[in-house]
């Protein structure tokens, strides 16, 4: 298992045209992050505190439904890349309106789609929350949607999977 470390940076390679993780030497994370879909193109971000606390809550989140070691680190990688993605509109279409529900950072969620896809809340706002889909589906219009994809819908399309997740661990 991988630990958060200051010595990990952020960068965007123009080569892969994505953003990177540098974890060290022989380790390198490549998010599905584009140059178009950054808000910014960084060049060299340390990894910060914040993030390393933000690691072991996604990484904790994960742990009742994703238990291959390899795959929960990918998804918690993608979900803390997510804070470099410049922010999109809304996709609630593509899934039904739920009962409303409170749907929080880190929370587990299911959209229902023409299949039920669960999803981590990795941001939220007042009326969205974007969601890292943690498996493959397809959505009410059609779209096959890949796991590891982050979706932004309307609170009232996620409904929180009854679960305590709250295993946080500080950084």
């Amino acid at each position: 298992m991988l630990t958060p470390s200051e010595q990990w940076t952020w960068h965007y390679c123009p080569q892969k045209d994505r953003l990177l993780l540098e974890i060290d030497d022989q380790l390198q994370f490549c998010s599905d992050l584009s140059g178009a879909n950054l808000h910014s193109r960084i060049q060299q971000q340390p990894f910060s505190l914040e993030e390393a606390e933000s690691y072991w809550r996604f990484h904790d989140a994960l742990l009742p439904v994703i238990s291959d070691d390899a795959l929960r680190l990918e998804l918690t990688l993608h979900a803390l890349a997510n804070r470099y993605r410049q922010l999109s509109a809304h996709k609630s279409w593509y899934f039904a309106t739920q009962r409303s529900q409170d749907s929080g950072l880190y929370q587990l969620v299911q959209l229902q789609g023409k299949d039920t896809i669960t999803a981590l809340v990795v941001a939220s706002d007042l009326e969205c929350v974007e969601c890292l889909l943690l498996e493959a589906g397809e959505s009410l219009a059609g779209k096959l949607l890949a796991r590891s994809t982050v979706i932004r819908v309307l609170r009232n399309r996620a409904t929180p999977i009854e679960q305590d997740v709250n295993l946080a661990r500080t950084a």
